[in-house]
């Protein structure tokens, strides 16, 4: 049974402003949760060429395929998301005979072709590398393609502001400037150092820089809260739609970042599937959540919700 309801563009603070109607089902839609693990331009360890970067590479390596053996075995999507550094590793260290474990694939054409891993850039544009180097450096890799801007800083009165806008057209390398990319995805609405990280859920598309968290529908870039990195936050999420608080034409939305010490820990990457995947399962396979990635995340928002943006934000 379905039913016509009105949908709005923002449930932060004030009147909604109203959308076309939508026809959904009277239930409640899922949460959907993007699990994934950011590589920084720190890793390898040591400056590249050395033993040290050498070995550093080969652990990484490591811990990557057994976090991607854990999706494929536990049945859900996993993001990885890396800087420039690890790449550029990448291009010198996967030879023979280190591919040869790899069934003579790069690491990360392997687990991206083999074990089912999406991968995004990710990219603190430092080091004479942005994030369209970023995007050419999978690109060469074999595992390029996607729109994902993985991570920025929203606020235009830090020095640190991505100037995301820029995506509005394509952006030439800064490292390889005969390539150009344009990232229309953006995740991470962050802070320096994710000390004071917004609690924002759904998708919309930013005015500019100056009205961020307002929708645009005309807008040609899109941005995903990433809500709070536990489970209760997708049960306060839920409740928002039980309530009201929330209509059942808007998306909601919740990112984990599942940090590369717990992916180079076996203790602690147990104790994280035992306190949060192995609950986060349970609740997908009861309908409560959708485990995606940013990519699908985007197309189900145009086909399932209008492309229809809407925020909750909390104050």
């Amino acid at each position: 049974m379905s039913t016509t309801i009105d949908t709005t563009t923002s449930t932060s603070g004030g009147p909604p402003t109203q959308a076309p109607p939508l026809t959904l089902p009277l239930s409640a839609p899922p949460i959907y949760v993007v699990l994934f693990t950011h590589i920084e331009d720190s890793t390898p360890k040591g400056d590249l060429g050395t033993p040290v970067s050498l070995v550093s590479y080969m652990d990484w390596r490591d811990d990557i395929i057994a976090m991607a053996e854990l999706a494929r075995d536990r049945g859900f999507t996993w993001v990885l998301q890396p800087d420039w550094k690890v790449l550029v590793a990448a291009q010198s260290y996967e030879v023979a005979p280190v591919i040869e474990s790899t069934n003579g694939k790069n690491v990360l054409q392997y687990i991206h072709e083999d074990l089912g891993v999406v991968i995004d850039p990710h990219s603190h544009e430092k080091d004479g590398y942005n994030y369209t180097d970023v995007a050419y450096l999978l690109e060469q890799l074999g595992v390029g393609g996607t729109t994902v801007i993985g991570g920025h800083i929203w606020d235009p009165s830090l020095p640190q502001f991505a100037h995301w806008d820029r995506f509005r057209n394509e952006v030439q390398g800064t490292q390889y400037p005969m390539f150009s990319w344009r990232g229309d995805i953006l995740m991470g609405s962050g802070t320096p150092n994710h000390t004071n990280d917004p609690t924002v859920s759904g998708i919309w598309h930013p005015r500019d820089a100056q009205h961020y968290w307002e929708d645009d529908p005309d807008g040609n870039i899109i941005a995903v809260g990433a809500y709070k990195n536990d489970l209760e936050g997708i049960t306060a999420l839920a409740d928002l739609y039980d309530n009201g608080s929330v209509d059942k034409t808007c998306m909601l939305t919740s990112t984990f970042h599942v940090f590369p010490k717990v992916v180079s820990s076996p203790v602690e990457l147990e104790k994280w599937q035992t306190e949060v995947l192995t609950p986060l399962l349970t609740m997908r396979d009861q309908g409560e959540v959708v485990i995606t990635d940013f990519s699908e995340l985007a197309n189900t928002f145009e086909t399932d919700f209008a492309g229809q943006g809407c925020l909750w934000q909390e104050s």
